[in-house]
């Protein structure tokens, strides 16, 4: 995992150099020692890309104006109702933390407002006319009026929160929590949490793919990206991309989604490449003790998706009593606009030490992209 990033108190406290590397370690999380290096280095990589694309500039986009706002800042979201721009500033407590907004008319900043301690995120939500704002190291989302420029609700989510994207289509927000592992997924009618989705690890930055309707997580420390459906709030494809992926855009025009990584590498990844769905049948299932059945597992083609897929199956928790598994094909051709399935067979013990509740997990794999899905069993005596 990271090395630390301990926050000075003073307002320069992101112009510090940082000298620890991502490492493969997760050191136990302090309230007081601040963000860790993957937040410094996620700066810098932004500064890197803000710098070349500044350098691919026509000659006549220059610079019109100058806004002063607060110490730090480190996410900005644009308010298409209000004609507005919402700067969050990690100034830290000793500085205080808020939210600029600044005029499109005037280039002015016309409010002020406080939010909780380092804001790393910020995303605007056109259903409500309300922006969303992640505090890290509160844990919680603040989420801001854009009519009165007023904290109207302050939402408790999972460990440091970093990024934030709203999904129009499900009107509701996905906020990653980069020590917790999940994604929180508040709806913007209640502002509350409404499901938690496990991801890899060290989630930081989120998109939304409106073409298929799916999220995008950057899991930073394990290389990975899942895709979450925002139907079922579940984890519907992992793929594979760089050491440490941080963040994400989506790029309707060529339905593909951009995700950078600390190797100074962008990886872009079509969102038709991912359309694998997996599915058991049935999915929670009770047999007794000393019997055995059977789960059909079908992979379905989408959006013209073919290739060979591979097949494997685990139980937990794994004991020498725990019921055994067996799938009649580990290797399966998937053509496009078709379906392919294999029988899991799971078989239980005669001994009493074998009763109990398991979750079988089935994953996937074709190429860079893996689906994993679970059953839930429950063995008993009778």
């Amino acid at each position: 995992m990271a090395g630390e990033f301990r926050a000075p108190t003073s307002k320069n406290r992101l112009s510090k150099k940082f000298s620890n590397r991502i490492g493969s370690t997760t050191r136990a999380r302090s309230k007081s020692s601040g963000f860790r290096v993957i937040l410094a280095i996620s700066i810098l990589s932004l500064l890197m890309f803000s710098f070349s694309f500044v350098s691919m500039a026509r000659a006549s986009q220059t610079v019109v104006t100058t806004i002063p706002v607060g110490a730090g800042p480190f996410a900005v979201a644009y308010d298409s109702g209000m004609g507005e721009v919402f700067v969050a500033n990690s100034a830290g407590p000793f500085a205080g933390d808020s939210v600029k907004v600044i005029s499109d008319v005037s280039n002015t900043v016309v409010a002020t407002i406080p939010v909780g301690t380092f804001p790393v995120a910020v995303a605007y939500d056109s259903g409500t006319g309300e922006i969303f704002v992640t505090n890290s190291q509160d844990d919680t989302v603040s989420v801001i009026s854009d009519l009165s420029n007023t904290v109207v609700a302050t939402i408790p989510v999972g460990t440091y929160p970093a990024g934030a994207a709203y999904d129009g289509v499900m009107r509701e927000v996905f906020v990653t929590n980069q020590f917790s592992s999940s994604v929180s997924v508040i709806s913007d009618a209640s502002n509350t949490v409404v499901a938690t989705v496990n991801v890899g690890s060290g989630p930081f930055g989120v998109g939304y793919d409106r073409g298929i309707e799916d999220v995008f997580v950057a899991n930073s420390n394990n290389g990975t990206v899942s895709v979450i459906s925002d139907l079922s709030n579940t984890v519907a494809a992992i793929v594979k991309v760089g050491a440490h992926p941080l963040a994400v855009a989506y790029d309707s025009g060529v339905r593909e989604v951009f995700v950078t990584d600390l190797g100074s590498t962008v990886r872009v990844i079509s969102d038709a490449a991912v359309s694998l769905a997996v599915s058991a049948s049935p999915s929670i299932l009770s047999i007794t003790r000393g019997t055995s059945t059977n789960v059909t597992v079908t992979l379905t083609s989408m959006n013209h998706f073919s290739g060979i897929v591979s097949l494997t199956a685990t139980i937990a928790p794994m004991t020498p009593k725990s019921p055994s598994l067996a799938l009649s094909a580990t290797s399966l051709t998937v053509s496009s606009g078709g379906t392919a399935t294999s029988m899991l067979k799971i078989s239980t013990a005669h001994s009493p030490q074998g009763d109990g509740a398991y979750v079988i997990s089935v994953t996937a794999t074709s190429s860079s992209v893996l689906h994993t899905i679970t059953i839930n069993l429950s063995v008993t005596k009778t």
